[in-house]
This record gives C-alpha cells, sequence and structure tokens, in this order.
C-alpha cells in the first residue's frame, strides 16, 4: 500500500498541494483528476522521490518512501515523453533503459536483461516490433514501447502521467483494456486522466484533486457531470462512440 499524510508543498510560497491524506491499496486501478495545476503531478513525484518532501510523509508498504525506492523500483510513464525520432534506438533498446539500475559500473546488458525486456514487450502486444527504430512507429506503438519500459523491472506499482494524451479515442480505450489486464494480474496502479468516461469504466478508485483532495470514491460512484462542473473543461466527458 502507499500511504499519504499531511503532505503539502510550495513553490516560492505558492502552496501546490496542502494537507493531503490519503492511502491507495494494494490491487486499485486508481485514477488521479483535476484542472491543470491542481498538482496531480507534483503529487507523484513526491511518491517517486523526483522531488523532495516539505512538510508530511509518504510511506510505501509500512517504509518511509525514500528507504524503501533505495531498494525497490516503480514503474514510471511519465508525461510527454521527448526523444529524436531520428536517433538511431529500436523499441528493445528503449525497454532495456528500465533495467539500468540492475547494471554494475561498466556492465552490459545480459541475454537475461533481454529476455526480460522481450517479455515486458510481449506484455503491451509489440513483441513483434522489438527491433524497430523507434522513428518508424506510430504514437500508440511508441506508447506501449514506454509503457513495457516502465514494466520491465516488474514492480507491482504502476504510476502514469496523462498516458492517453497522444492517443486517438480508439487508442485510448486500447491502452485502458490493457491496463485493467495489468491490474487484474496483480499491479496497482496510478495514473493522472482528464477522460472520465473511460475512467469510470476502467478504474476502481477515483482521487479528486485541486490543491487539496476533495474527494476519493469508487469511480462507479461518482457522477461525472457534477465533477465536471467543480474541475471545469480541463476534464473532458468524451462520448463512448468507439
Amino acid at each position: 500500500m502507499i500511504e499519504i499524510c499531511s503532505l503539502s508543498y510550495n513553490i516560492n510560497r505558492n502552496i501546490i498541494l496542502e494537507d493531503i491524506n490519503l492511502t491507495l491499496t494494494d490491487g486499485e486501478f486508481a485514477a488521479l483528476i483535476g484542472p491543470n495545476g491542481a498538482g496531480k503531478s507534483t503529487l507523484i513525484k513526491l511518491i517517486l522521490g523526483f522531488l523532495p518532501l516539505q512538510t508530511g510523509a509518504i510511506y510505501i508498504e509500512g517504509i518511509p518512501h525514500l528507504e524503501w525506492l533505495k531498494e525497490h523500483s516503480i514503474g514510471y510513464l511519465p508525461q510527454h515523453e521527448e526523444f529524436n525520432r531520428n536517433f538511431p534506438t529500436t523499441a528493445m533498446e528503449i525497454v532495456l533503459m528500465g533495467l539500468v539500475r540492475e547494471l554494475h559500473p561498466g556492465s552490459r546488458f545480459k541475454s537475461i536483461h533481454r529476455q526480460r525486456a522481450m517479455q515486458a514487450l510481449a506484455l503491451t502486444g509489440i513483441a513483434h516490433l522489438a527491433n524497430h527504430q523507434l522513428g518508424s512507429l506510430s504514437g500508440g506503438e511508441l506508447q506501449r514501447v514506454f509503457l513495457a519500459r516502465a514494466l520491465v523491472s516488474d514492480s507491482k506499482y504502476l504510476i502514469l502521467d496523462e498516458p492517453e494524451a497522444s492517443l486517438d479515442q480508439p487508442g485510448v480505450k486500447s491502452l485502458f483494456i490493457l491496463l485493467k489486464d495489468l491490474n487484474k494480474a496483480g499491479k496497482t496502479i496510478l495514473t493522472i486522466s482528464h477522460d472520465l468516461n473511460i475512467l469510470s469504466e476502467y478504474c476502481s478508485f477515483l482521487i479528486c484533486l485541486n490543491r487539496r483532495l476533495h474527494c476519493h470514491t469508487s469511480a462507479e460512484l461518482v457522477n461525472a457531470e457534477i465533477i465536471h462542473k467543480t474541475f471545469g473543461d480541463t476534464v473532458r466527458l468524451i462520448e463512448k462512440d468507439y
């Protein structure tokens, strides 16, 4: 479980997060929603240890999160992955980057690492693209490569920051079907998203954030139109026409 206790965060005296208390239990497929600037990305960066805590605490499996992260990893798919599409690298090589922390200084990837990378690519349905150059892949295929990189360490936790941002509606549905399958297989997932119809269909838990935690409840108990009125146009109500 991931437990957040009395967490606050500010930048130059501007409050980004205020008194956040939240428990994410094992096996959840949780979605974090809220308007732009609500602190969503900041919250997950604090969980991942990318930002230092200022006030409050985060525990993973009962251990202070920075101590836990020294020995374990969390799969992470960041928002708007930037790279040079002309750089000569393959899908396999990108996925292997998710195992860098397991290498000793000066050592190279071994066959066991490549086997694990291939398994992660297979899990996301793109094993046949392992040796393809990144520049030849579609947006949906690229997103699955980056998801495979997040999965290759075999962490029980997966955090995603707007994974559907570059996808069309069929691609979004395909991605969330895959994420739901991963969740059923044992992954605890936290994703930032804006598509309430998709979230209501696939997620088990909604966390509504706008600097403070406004509500956290089972997805089926949340009225999407009420949330839309609360959080504005940055939370989408997309017609289910796919």
